[in-house]
């Protein structure tokens, strides 16, 4: 028989007992039975994990008075008594779990948590203690008159322990009683145990929760068995003299107006008149914290914009908790916004929607499929088959730049329309490279008239601290909460249609919302769902007698527990599947769920998802998105973050492995060949589910993808959750494949951490590769990984160790098997010697190896384009080095010609930079102009900022020399003006050449400022080149100013300014710059008439220029005079 069926029988029984027992007895017996009848139908059927407080009761004089009275009467007594207690327990929201003999058991948060919940449990015990003093006065008083006249009356008294914290609610036993297990209930009993006769003892947990609701006397603490430390205990002496009662207010039915953010609403519609006005852009970030508003905000200004007369475009994009370690995941929400781009499109149909938007944007036909390429390659729509990105695959950082110069073209396009508006949403949760987009976005439109509003909550000013700081062009808006003014204005409003509210709840609202409209709206709902306030069509109504038995919940937190636990059991349900999959899930998903319920809970298995969810979404507690990026899906989204988080946290932790395993295998279906695209997520969903080995690869995955879209920090990241995972586990020795993935891991890491500058890590990581590289007994592998060392050797300025680490990789390499994979290696160890050799000043050898990698890769054929680049490279360098600067020119042209044939826009403008370097070094200044030109409108078109700053300041430096100074001032403040903090070398000299410039000029002022910030950026880097060359350029002023430099406190005139840099290049071996040094500070000594000092001077900079063969300075310096 079950606990249903034996309470069935037992309310049976009792009613035929009716006559016997009268109706006072009976109707109290029934109704503690239908009270537990009701528990056990509204109980859940499975386990739950919840908070709960737990309450035992134990009855003191019971075996006194057992002894004095009949049975029968002693049967009738107590279940008089059990009666009135149980009252007190149930009419205090909690639920009698057991009556033991004596003693009593009752939880709180069973079927219906509140946040105030340990309150009502310690209100109740109150209660009960009363009950038991007035029926010991009444009841038990008359029972001993009427038996025993003349003698004293016994007594009884009831203790009580209580404590708060999770249990586990589920049923136990061969009849299935209901009952909460754990070391909470544990605890309880134990309290009850040590508590004064009379009296209720509580722990700290949950003296915490109502500090200040009570008057309390805290008691030395106990030692419980089981426990290593006392615990703080508390006796309840009484309530203290407050109420603390919900409000009520209206949220469904009624449209209310936006209260206490117009001022923030006037801010974001004066940015967007300033865009139409001005044709700039704007960008203004909404910080908040969740709930105050940013979204009501966003609805506000965009009902503002639709009845505007002007033509706006708005582009939506929404960062999710699921897709922050997807690379650009935001960017790829916004352009698939654009061009209607479903997730669960083929790859072919995703990449046609793109095409086909691209080309009707732009109208150029070839371009507008460039761009489209780019931009699609980054989102992860995969174009490594197009022809203008086959030949640059490799270069992440050059298909990232210019995908993120295409979208800026973009935007320029689309705003010839009309102004345009971005509404980016939950930055919190946008992934670096997204960031990292809109932050281009914003410096490069400047020009462009676009609104970009920002919605995030502060912490994103954790990862990005300068984030939407005021400039001109942007703005950051901090939300507060709402003054008790508004908070009471937002009341009013939603109230508008309840009448009879007391005021008292009115103010109890203001004050426990503490200014959080989005605590406001959910707590009406909540008190809706518990028929407080009955919406009505014209008017609402208040039950003032259920309102007496609500409170609120003093977190927002507690209030979406509660909305949560007010849900019928199918609702709840389906709500925790959702929140498994994510904030944004999709129909298909949770039914799909439906199945591994069937192992979990039978009872609930068949969950009508679609039904069920209509229902959620009526109760505005999730919302349907108007397009899913899943076709034959309807796509969700959890009305709130907290909302999800707090019903995500409810799932019982083995449902929840079950859960994400089940949405792993799902999201791999549905995401068909694009899967790549969700790698990151589904990792994370095997992860949970404790599926560690397929977690494994899947990190792989997204690694990778992440490394090709040059996602640098979430590549990283990803990697070594693989390799940390993979270490973890078993392989058995068949599993070849497994050793291979873990090279690849590897050697992905490696990769990303040089890119990012972290050479010391990158170089533990080929370490690492190079070791199981050895393991496996892979050659070719451990040639990759030397030659991934000696990359980042010499860019760590460890030129002799990259030169051993390349000759390794030469050698092993050249002992593999010949394949299209080991001569690529072989010709890349090659090139990589000769690069090392060229930077030691033996370009002899570095031509010799640049030439057995040329004739290597022509080999090759069409896979060695690459690495016939980089030969022909070094040949051309190697070249220049000697003075040989027709042959120097001949290999570069050749090595700009195959990196145009490669699609190699970054190789091309770097070419074409060293083809001018080459002729400023001839002495042709008017063709070095040309070629740093050409090179400085290719990296304009592609995006290369740094190219970009490079070739302007060689420009300026030319232009100085030819003596446009006024040109070369304009090119120099404009490299000032793009460049990073990070540029300090390229700033440095920068900083030189403007002081010259402005010399020239008459600018001795300036001239003095630029020169002095030239020396301080050179110091910065312990740069003795850039060092040098600023003192020599102070030198020069120094020689116009009647007065020394100053220079840290010091003064320095002409000749110790030139003594200096005379000394630095000296002592660097710069043997050019020393001559120019010399030059240069000659003349000021034959301006002083130090005739003999300055012909010494001058002769010993001509013989540098004979033996360097510097004609074109010799020639100067004829000229000159």
């Amino acid at each position: 028989m079950t606990e249903r069926e034996q309470l069935e029988q037992a309310i049976t029984i009792q009613e035929s007992l009716r006559a016997v027992l009268g109706d006072v007895m009976v109707d109290a017996t029934i109704a503690a039975l239908r009270q537990k009848l009701d528990a056990l139908e509204s109980a859940p059927p499975v386990e739950q994990r919840k908070q709960a407080t737990v309450l035992f009761g134990d009855i003191s004089g019971y075996t006194a008075i057992s002894e004095t009275l009949d049975a029968e009467d002693v049967k009738d007594m107590m279940n008089a008594l059990w009666a009135l207690l149980d009252k007190s327990i149930t009419s205090h929201g909690g639920t009698v779990v057991a009556h033991m003999g004596d003693g009593i058991m009752a939880v709180w948060g069973a079927q219906t948590a509140q946040e105030d919940d340990p309150e009502r449990a310690i209100r109740a015990a109150l209660a009960m203690q009363q009950q038991v003093g007035e029926f010991v006065e009444t009841t038990l008083r008359a029972l001993f008159r009427v038996g025993h006249a003349g003698e004293s009356t016994p007594t009884l008294r009831m203790r009580i322990g209580i404590n708060t914290g999770p249990v586990i609610l589920g049923t136990v036993g061969s009849i299935n009683e209901f009952t909460a297990l754990g070391d909470t209930t544990n605890l309880a009993a134990r309290l009850e145990s040590a508590a004064p006769v009379g009296g209720i003892l509580i722990a700290h947990d949950t003296y915490r929760q109502v500090r200040g609701a009570f008057d309390v006397q805290p008691l030395k603490p106990i030692s419980v068995k089981g426990k290593s430390e006392p615990i703080k205990v508390y006796v309840i002496e009484r309530a203290k003299p407050r109420a603390f009662r919900a409000g009520t207010r209206g949220v469904e039915g009624v449209e209310a107006r936006m209260v206490g953010r117009h001022a923030e609403l006037e801010k974001l519609l004066d940015a967007l008149q300033a865009v139409m006005d001005d044709h700039k852009l704007q960008m203004v970030t909404v910080l908040g914290e969740a709930g105050l508003g940013k979204s009501r905000l966003l609805y506000e200004f965009d009902n503002k914009i639709e009845v505007l007369p002007e033509y706006i475009q708005v582009f939506t994009a929404r960062a999710t908790e699921s897709t922050r370690g997807l690379p650009y995941a935001l960017v790829r929400d916004l352009f698939s916004f654009r061009f209607q781009i479903l997730d669960s499109d083929p790859p072919a149909v995703a990449r046609e929607k793109l095409e086909q938007g691209m080309v009707a944007c732009f109208s150029d036909g070839e371009e507008a499929l460039v761009r489209a390429h780019f931009i699609g390659h980054l989102i992860g729509l995969d174009f490594s088959a197009s022809p203008y990105l086959s030949g640059i695959l490799h270069d992440a950082k050059q298909i990232r730049d210019r995908a993120f110069h295409y979208a800026t073209q973009f935007f320029t396009t689309v705003r010839q329309s009309g102004a345009v508006v971005l509404y980016l949403d939950d930055l919190h949760w946008a992934d670096d490279g997204s960031l990292d987009f809109i932050e281009h976005v914003a410096g490069t439109c400047a020009n462009v008239p676009l609104l970009v509003l920002c919605l995030s909550r502060p912490n994103l000013l954790e990862q990005r601290p300068a984030w939407g700081e005021d400039a001109p062009c942007r703005t950051r808006l901090l939300l507060q909460p709402l003054s008790k003014r508004e908070s009471r204005e937002l009341v009013e409003e939603i109230l508008r249609q309840a009448e009879d509210v007391p005021q008292e709840l009115r103010d109890l609202l203001v004050s426990g919302a503490e200014g959080n409209p989005f605590y406001l709206e959910e707590l009406i709902k909540m008190l809706i769902d518990q028929k407080v306030i009955e919406p009505g069509e014209e008017q609402w109504r208040v039950d003032v007698s259920r309102l007496a038995q609500v409170k609120v919940p003093p977190t927002l937190t507690g209030v979406l527990q509660a909305r949560l636990d007010g849900l019928v059991l199918l609702e709840k349900t389906v709500l925790q599947r959702a929140a498994v999959v994510g904030r944004k899930f999709w129909d298909n998903a949770v039914e799909h769920l439906n199945a591994e319920a069937a192992e979990i809970q039978r009872n609930v298995c068949d969950v009508d998802a679609h039904t069920t969810l209509e229902s959620l979404r009526q109760k505005e507690l999730i919302y349907v998105r108007p397009a899913s990026t899943f076709v034959h899906n309807n796509e969700y989204i959890f009305k709130h973050a907290l909302l999800r988080d707090v019903t995500y946290e409810s799932v019982l932790m083995r449902e929840r492995r079950k859960y994400h395993c089940k949405i792993g295998e799902w999201l791999v279906e549905q995401s068909g060949e694009r899967v790549n695209q969700y790698a990151a997520t589904i990792a994370e969903h095997y992860e949970r589910a404790n599926e560690i080995e397929r977690a494994v690869e899947w990190y792989g995955r997204a690694g990778q993808q992440a490394r090709e879209a040059y996602a640098l920090a979430t590549a990283i990241g990803f990697y070594r959750k693989a390799l940390e995972f993979s270490d973890a586990i078993d392989v058995a020795p068949e599993q070849a494949t497994w050793g291979v993935q873990r090279l690849g891991w590897y050697e992905g890491l490696a990769e990303a951490l040089w890119m990012q500058a972290k050479f010391t890590e990158a170089v533990e990581a080929y370490t690492a590769m190079l070791k199981a590289a050895e393991d496996e007994g892979d050659a070719l592998a451990q040639a990759r990984a030397h030659n991934g060392l000696a990359l980042v050797q010499e860019k760590q300025g460890n030129n002799r160790a990259s030169l051993e680490s390349a000759k390794c990789a030469e050698r092993l390499a050249g002992e593999s098997e010949p394949t299209p994979e080991s001569m690529t290696e072989l010709a890349a160890a090659l090139n990589r010697q000769a690069n090392v050799l060229y930077r030691l000043g033996e370009a002899s050898s570095a031509m010799s190896l640049g030439e057995q990698a040329l004739a290597l890769s022509t080999e090759m054929g069409q896979r060695g384009r690459r690495e016939r680049a980089g030969g022909l490279r070094v040949l051309g360098i190697a070249h220049l080095m000697l003075g040989h600067f027709k042959q120097a020119y001949g290999y570069l042209e050749q090595a700009c010609a195959l990196s145009r044939e490669l699609g190699d826009r970054r190789g091309v403008s770097n070419m074409l930079s060293t083809m001018g370097e080459t002729e400023r070094q001839r002495g042709d200044y008017t063709a070095a102009v040309r070629l740093y030109q050409e090179a400085l409108a290719i990296a304009r078109e592609i995006g290369e900022h740094t190219a970009q700053i490079i070739c302007l300041n060689n420009l300026g430096g030319v232009r100085l020399g030819l003596g446009d100074y006024a040109a070369a001032e304009a090119d120099l403040r404009q490299v000032i003006s793009m460049a990073g903090p990070s540029a300090y070398q390229v700033l440095s000299e920068t900083h030189s050449f403007l002081a010259a410039a402005c010399l020239e000029q008459g600018k001795v002022a300036e001239a003095l400022e630029a020169a002095q910030r030239a020396l301080a950026l050179g110091q910065k880097t312990e740069n003795h080149e850039l060092i040098a060359g600023a003192w020599r350029t102070l030198g020069l002023i120094a020689a116009r100013l009647p007065q020394p430099v100053t220079i840290e406190n010091q003064n320095f005139d002409a000749p110790a300014c030139f003594g200096e840099s005379l000394r630095l290049f000296t002592e660097s071996g710069m043997e050019a710059e020393r001559a120019r040094t010399l030059r240069d500070w000659a003349r000021y000594e034959q301006e002083q008439e130090l005739h003999e000092k300055a012909r010494a001077m001058m002769e010993e900079a001509r013989e540098i220029f004979t033996r360097l063969g510097m004609d074109r300075e010799l020639e100067r310096m004829k000229e000159q005079g």
